[in-house]
Parts: C-alpha cells; structure tokens; sequence
C-alpha cells in the first residue's frame, strides 16, 4: 500500500513536473508570440512611415521629371530658334559687309571728286577745310574699313562748301597780281563761281575766276566803287541795292 502511495506519488510529481514544463514552454512561446507581434507593429509602423517617404519623394522626381522634359523641350525649342537667328545674322552680316564693300566704292569715288575741286577752292576755304581734309587722308591710309568715320568727314567736306557756294562771303586775303606785288585785299566772294576785290583804300579793285591751279585774279580798276558798296553791304553799313558788276566768264577773263 505504501509502495502503491509512492508510485502515485511520482506519478504526480512527474506529472506536476511535466506540466510545470509545459507552462513554461508555453510562456516562452506566449512571449515570443508577443515580441513577433511588437517587432511586426513596429516594422508595418515603420514601413507606413517609408512608404509614405518614398510615395512623396516619387512624386517630387516625377515633378523633377516633368520639369526636365519641358526644360528640354523648351532648350531644344531654343536652340532651333537660336541656330536660326545664327543663320539670319550670317545672311544680314554677309549682306552688310557687301553694302560696306559698295558704299567704300562711292566714298572714294566722291573722295576723288573732291580732291580734283580742292584746288578750285578760295584760300582762305582751303585752309579752313585742310584739317578735315588732312583726317580724311589719313583715315583712308591707316584704316580702309572705317566707313562711318571716313563718310562724316567727306559729309562735313561737302557741306562746307554746299555753304560756301550758296551765299556771299566776304574774306580778307593776300595775294599778288599781274604786277607781281602781293597785297591784302578784301575779297566778295559770290559762292564758288566769282569774286571782286578792293584794297582797304579804295583805289585798286578787280575780279576772279576759279582755276585747277587757284584762282586766277585780274585788275580792274574802274569797278572798286561798286566792290566798295558791296563790301559795306556785307558789313551792314549801307543799305542794300543793286550792285553793277561784270558777269564773269572764261571769256571776260581772257579779254
């Protein structure tokens, strides 16, 4: 009976034993089972929170995306646009270097012209336009593509003596006639095409002709009061009339 009572009894120990195992076992599993569980909460937290990142950060480089197309297309756009500029410059560049190449061929055309009519010119004229004249030859020599500088100046050229030829002008000059002595003269000039003379006492007079080689000047007494009252007119002193003097010609002047 008592070996019976101390099998039971192992029995139960055993079986206690066993159990007690067992409910170990199943709170090891329990916590483990909760741990997975934490470790999956906290992975599906933290994988919501990426995938929220990566959705926005997709949309930001689809926009980037966007905006790099239409960036291209826009600099493709501008570089046809650009190319066909380029090709309009070229054309008007070509086009203006032959008008430049033209406009040089009638500026020394008329550079020509004026230089064979320096010589007709009065003195005192000459002298004033030298300086122009003296820049206009030394712009031709040193630079043959300065266009613009070289037409100023041949347009400043012809506008002094446009001037020049369509009024009268008085000028005091020096000069020497057929009787070789020089004298200061008061000089009418009616533009480009005559003048009379007068020295300042009234007793010698006369008129001139242009010539290629400067004007030619011939003695005539007889006309000074009449070159006299024109010189007085000019200078305001006497009141404006009629003046009385030969209209000269080559033929007079041979005469």
């Amino acid at each position: 009976m008592f070996k019976m009572k101390f099998i039971l009894s192992l029995i139960s120990l055993f079986l206690a034993l066993n159990l007690l195992s067992e409910v170990k076992e199943t709170h090891q599993i329990i916590e483990e089972w909760i741990d997975a569980e934490l470790l999956i909460s906290e992975e599906s937290t933290n994988w919501k929170s990426e995938k929220t990142f990566l959705l926005d950060r997709k949309n930001s480089l689809s926009k980037e995306l966007v905006e790099l197309d239409e960036k291209m297309r826009l600099f493709i756009e501008e570089d046809s646009g650009a190319a066909l500029q380029r090709e309009e410059l070229m054309i008007r560049k070509k086009k203006a270097e032959s008008d430049i190449l033209a406009m040089n061929g009638k500026i020394e055309n008329i550079q020509n012209q004026v230089e064979k009519i320096l010589g007709y010119l009065p003195s005192p004229l000459f002298q004033r336009l030298s300086p122009i004249q003296e820049k206009l030859v030394m712009n031709q020599e040193l630079d043959k593509n300065s266009l613009r500088q070289r037409v100023e100046l041949t347009v400043s050229l012809l506008q002094a003596i446009h001037i020049f030829h369509r009024k009268v002008t008085l000028e005091r000059q020096e000069f020497t006639l057929d009787d070789g002595k020089s004298r200061e003269f008061q000089v009418l000039y009616f533009g480009l095409s005559c003048a009379y003379f007068i020295n300042d006492s009234g007793t010698i007079s006369g008129y001139g002709i242009p010539d290629e080689k400067g004007w030619k000047w011939t003695r005539k007494d007889e006309i000074a009061s009449e070159v006299k009252t024109g010189v007085e007119m000019v200078n305001n002193r006497t009141m404006p009339k009629f003046l009385s003097l030969p209209l000269l010609s080559p033929e007079i002047i041979d005469k």
